[in-house]
């Protein structure tokens, strides 16, 4: 069984949790670690090795805020020489939610390839256009 741990900067771990929860409910695979003010890489550590240490017979997907920051580097670090870890970095809610979903269809090296491809699939621009005369008078309730 695969599993994810969610990290960042600050109360990002815990902000991703609530978004998650909402669209899919708990979910006893994903685990959400904070970092923050008063934490260091050292501290940070432990208490990702404390969830990697209890599921050391399981795959794990670091799910991470930003590329190089803290979180980041301490999650490359323990995945360097580890083939059951990866790591990504900058992706969204949504490819955390296919993640959550799809994650037992994929080795956990496709996983971490997949999470970056939906981001970027799900990453946009709504586009503005200005209405048309014919869209105004199919549009204004007569």
């Amino acid at each position: 069984m695969k599993k994810i741990i969610v990290t960042g900067h600050g109360h990002y771990a815990t902000g991703m949790q609530g978004a998650l929860d909402l669209l899919a409910g708990k979910n006893e695979d994903v685990y959400f670690v904070n970092f923050t003010e008063g934490d260091s890489d050292t501290t940070l550590k432990e208490k990702l090795m404390t969830i990697i240490n209890a599921h050391a017979e399981s795959d794990i997907l670091f799910f991470c805020d930003l590329i190089g920051g803290t979180p980041y580097k301490v999650a490359a670090t323990l995945s360097y020489e580890n083939d059951r870890l990866e790591v990504v970095a900058g992706c969204n809610i949504g490819s955390l939610l296919d993640a959550v979903f799809t994650k037992e269809n994929h080795t956990i090296s496709t996983l971490a390839h997949h999470v970056v491809s939906v981001s970027k699939e799900a990453t946009g621009v709504f586009e503005k256009r200005s209405k048309t005369d014919s869209e105004d008078l199919l549009t204004d309730g007569i």
